[in-house]
């Protein structure tokens, strides 16, 4: 899969819906006016910087279909909730997983998120 190669941008943290935390994937949510033009839909493999920490994470760029709703940029953390949204958050894209689907349900989409976080666990821990 093609991937823009060291693709790093920051964005300023927005209040969502709080969808991810219901479905069990809580996400941050960045706002779409920084999101880098060349970026195209779909899910990622990356970093999420702030408080010089970088925390190994999955990015969401799309529509929301399963949801009925327009285009969002999202990341969810792979070790945990954070306590606090800093106010901008820096993301260095690593890899492309997959283009954004439609799936039949929210729990049909809860299992291919299990799939990319995994997915995306192991190509960030990688040697």
């Amino acid at each position: 899969m093609s991937h823009p190669p060291s693709l790093r941008f920051s964005a300023p943290v927005i209040k969502g819906a709080g969808r991810g935390r219901i479905i069990g994937s809580p996400t941050v949510n960045l706002a779409l006016t920084s999101v880098p033009a060349k970026l195209p839909f779909g899910i990622f493999a990356c970093g999420a910087s702030f408080d010089a920490h970088t925390h190994p994470a999955v990015l969401h760029y799309g529509p929301r279909p399963v949801f009925r709703e327009g285009v969002s940029c999202e990341v969810h953390f792979l070790d945990g909730d954070i306590e606090h949204a800093p106010e901008t958050l820096t993301v260095t894209v690593v890899k492309r997983l997959r283009d954004i689907r439609n799936f039949p349900s929210p729990e049909a989409l809860q299992k291919q998120i299990a799939i990319d976080v995994a997915e995306a666990r192991a190509i960030l821990t990688a040697p």
